[in-house]
C-alpha cells in the first residue's frame, strides 16, 4: 500500500509540475495595439440673421426712431473667434428722390443716417457706415467662437425730405476671423 501511495504522490507531483511548466511556457495575452483617437475642426466662419426687414414707417423730420437692441438676431456658428463689422452697402437710401446715407449719422437735407448697438441705447452705440466711401465699424469685436448676439437700429431722419416716396437700404454685418 505504501508503493502505492508514493507512486500516487509521484503522479501528483508529476501533473503539478508539468501543470506549472505549461502554464509558464503559456505566451501572456497583452494588448499589442494601442489607438489613439485624432480629431480636427476646420476654421470655420458663419452668420445668419433672424430678420429679413425692417419697416420704420413713416417718418418725420429731424426726428430719431429706435428698434429693440434684441431686433435682429445673429446666429453664429464659426468655430473660431470673429470680429463682427456693420455697415449699409451703398451710399445712397433708394426710392424716388434718394437720401444720402451719412457715414457720421448727422442729418441733413435728405441725407439720413444709422446707428446700431447690441447691448444699450446711449451706451456702445456703433455708428453704420456705407461700405462705398466708409468704413464698417465694430458691432461686436472679438466674439468668441459659437456665441450669438442680437442688435437694433436708429434711423436719424434728414432734415427734410423731397418727396415722399419710401426708401430703403441694406445694412450688412460681416464676420471675419478675429
Amino acid at each position: 500500500m505504501k508503493k502505492q501511495e508514493t507512486m500516487k504522490r509521484i503522479l501528483g507531483s508529476l501533473v503539478t509540475a508539468l501543470a506549472l511548466v505549461w502554464y509558464m511556457s503559456t505566451p501572456v495575452f497583452a494588448a499589442t495595439t494601442a489607438d489613439v483617437t485624432v480629431t480636427a475642426t476646420p476654421s470655420f466662419i458663419g452668420i445668419s440673421d433672424n430678420a429679413a426687414s425692417y419697416d420704420f414707417g413713416v417718418v418725420s423730420v429731424s426726428t430719431n426712431y429706435t428698434i429693440s437692441e434684441s431686433y435682429v438676431g445673429i446666429n453664429n456658428t464659426s468655430t473660431v473667434q470673429t470680429d463682427h463689422t456693420i455697415s449699409v452697402t451703398t451710399a445712397n437710401w433708394t426710392g424716388g428722390i434718394d437720401w444720402a446715407h451719412s457715414n457720421t449719422a448727422t442729418a441733413g437735407a435728405d441725407t439720413v443716417g444709422l446707428v446700431s448697438n447690441n447691448s444699450t441705447w446711449g451706451a456702445g452705440d456703433v455708428i453704420v457706415e456705407s461700405d462705398i466711401g466708409g468704413t464698417p465699424n465694430f458691432i461686436y469685436e472679438n466674439c468668441p467662437a459659437d456665441v450669438d448676439y442680437s442688435y437694433g437700429l436708429m434711423l436719424v431722419a434728414p432734415t427734410t425730405f423731397s418727396d415722399g416716396v419710401q426708401k430703403s437700404v441694406i445694412v450688412r454685418v460681416t464676420a471675419v476671423a478675429g
